[in-house]
């Protein structure tokens, strides 16, 4: 009787465990949540939300032991997962893998259109992405095609947004007012995705160029409204002239009759030819003059 008992409370136990059946394979086409994809019985409201969570945190393939184990220490034990692998895909990395972007385009985001934000596929189906008129802007169509492993097809839409990454220099401490920014200490390079109508510094060599005309925190990014150019140029002082075309290139020198920073139009006098150029200021001391 004893024995019996112990049976019929295993049985019992095993009848009423959470048991998850998840598809062959999964795509997530965006980050919003999903409507339910998986067949799950037993399961508590709190468990099914928390094996949806760990899903959609994953990428490539899984097996139903991981799965179970990572259910456990999330305090879920006993979970049954089938099938015993499972491929899990977003199609932000997709479409990295499929599409050949621009340089320096990446996605920033993708969701999906008119229907469910995941696709459950079975094995050996395939899905294809294609993107015919992107400009790699916001909301921009994205085509899916699942290839099934019968032959069958079948067309979805989604959308993306892409983002374009620029290097950049972030201050690293504290700058004031008319500060230069000639020791690279002060700064750090980094890829960040480009802010429309500002003009960030992408080029530390310029930076030589310019001085602070505020003081800038810790952190902040080094845009041109930051900067004041400085005079490479002085009046007075006696400055290189380059003579340029396509075939010859000459140097000489004069003294400039004005000051000027990096691009503007100065005239350097030569004396002794009693000659005068109007150049483009180009460097410390230099001017091009294009004939």
């Amino acid at each position: 009787m004893k024995y019996a008992l112990i049976f019929f409370a295993l049985s019992s136990l095993s009848v009423l465990a959470c048991e998850v059946n998840l598809p062959h394979h999964v795509i997530f086409l965006g980050e919003q949540n999903p409507q339910q994809t998986y067949l799950q019985s037993n399961c508590s409201p709190e468990s099914t939300l928390e094996v949806h969570e760990a899903v959609m945190g994953m990428d490539g393939t899984v097996g139903a032991y991981q799965l179970n184990e990572i259910m456990t220490q999330k305090g879920f034990p006993g979970i049954n997962f089938t099938p015993q692998m499972v491929k899990i895909q977003h199609l932000k990395n997709i479409i990295r893998e499929q599409l050949l972007l621009p340089a320096g385009v990446q996605v920033k985001t993708t969701r999906s259109v008119n229907t469910n934000n995941v696709l459950a596929l079975s094995a050996g189906d395939q899905l294809e992405v294609s993107c015919n008129t992107c400009l790699y802007g916001t909301y921009q169509p994205i085509n899916l095609t699942v290839k099934g492993f019968d032959g069958n097809r079948k067309s979805f839409m989604a959308s993306a947004d892409f983002k374009k990454m620029v290097k950049a220099f972030r201050v690293t401490q504290p700058l004031p007012s008319f500060s230069d920014i000639k020791d690279k200490n002060v700064v750090k390079e980094e890829y960040v995705e480009a802010i429309p109508h500002t003009d960030l510094i992408t080029d530390f060599e310029s930076l030589k160029f310019y001085k602070t005309n505020k003081p800038l925190r810790t952190g902040e990014l080094i845009k041109r409204s930051d900067l004041n150019a400085v005079n490479l140029v002085k009046a007075g002082l006696k400055t290189e002239v380059i003579l340029e075309n396509s075939a010859i290139r000459i140097k000489t020198d004069g003294i400039s009759r004005n000051s000027g920073s990096l691009g503007e139009m100065v005239e350097v006098y030569h004396p002794q030819k009693n000659k005068k150029y109007l150049g483009k200021v180009i460097d410390v001391n230099k001017v091009l003059v294009e004939l």
